[in-house]
């Protein structure tokens, strides 16, 4: 099934979205929201197994973000700040009349839900980490130049399709994924302008959220694969350990892009952390 997209006005762009609501129309509360972000040089297609089984107790909300999808890109050289994009999400919210929401975030859209959880705690009412890594290896930092000085160079050299072809294996584990789904994830990738990508890598490398995590004081729900090289176990087992309102669910076996590969188990852990009925 293929959601319709929209189009609305926020700030100065132009944001396209999707809201899937299949609640019981004679229900006398409004329902809950979750908000979906995407991670790097990702749309809302990424997260679309998942609204089967989260619509009909919830209020989804997946949106693209600045240059993903048809939402409007950044002229080349503008800054891609952390609080720009996390401030689209609360003007989507404003312009639907959201309040409050629950943060699912992919990969670097679950670091901008710790960002948005930071500064506006009263509108989050969960933050739900998928794949989110809270300090990228420095490691990885280098492995993505591919050999490159940097990873700008490395962008306009193979270009966006290009790049993430020769990096894929880090960022969806290939042992598990099909070879049309890998196709998929690049051939969507390879959407994005370079410039944006060039951008949104440098805003995602040059965070660390590790020393302030024990700030979120929120209901928190970490979910990554246990062989993830982005979104290390260890890392997320040390962050937890100062958080008493985190849960950690690890799914073994399975590397980076978990919302990808196994979709169903995921939404299951997001039901059981939330409450919603079997």
């Amino acid at each position: 099934m293929t959601i319709p997209h929209s189009m609305i006005r926020v700030g100065d762009i132009d944001i396209e979205y999707a809201v899937s609501d299949y609640t019981d129309p004679w229900r006398d509360d409004e329902p809950e929201t979750i908000l979906f972000h995407h991670g790097y040089c990702r749309n809302m297609e990424f997260w679309r197994n998942w609204v089967p089984g989260l619509a009909s107790h919830y209020r989804v909300l997946r949106f693209n973000s600045r240059g993903c999808g048809n939402t409007t890109a950044p002229p080349a050289g503008t800054p891609y700040r952390a609080e720009d994009l996390v401030g689209d999400a609360f003007g989507l919210m404003d312009k639907l009349g959201i309040e409050k929401a629950h943060w699912v975030g992919e990969s670097s859209g679950g670091i901008l839900g710790m960002v948005a959880a930071l500064t506006r705690p009263e509108r989050i009412s969960s933050l739900i980490l998928v794949n989110t890594p809270f300090k990228l290896p420095g490691a990885m930092v280098e492995t993505y130049n591919l050999g490159e000085p940097d990873h700008a160079t490395a962008i306009n050299k193979h270009g966006v399709g290009g790049w993430c072809r020769a990096t894929l294996q880090y960022r969806l584990d290939v042992n598990k994924a099909p070879k049309a789904m890998q196709e998929w994830v690049i051939s969507e990738m390879d959407k994005v302008p370079k410039h944006v990508a060039i951008a949104h890598h440098l805003m995602a490398a040059g965070g660390d959220l590790v020393t302030r995590a024990a700030e979120l004081k929120m209901p928190m729900l970490i979910m990554s694969g246990g062989n993830s090289q982005l979104a290390k176990k260890e890392q997320l087992q040390e962050v937890q350990a100062r958080l008493p309102n985190a849960k950690l669910v690890l799914f073994e076996g399975y590397g980076h892009m978990i919302n990808l590969l196994i979709p169903e188990r995921c939404v299951a852990a997001v039901r059981e952390f939330l409450g919603a009925p079997d």
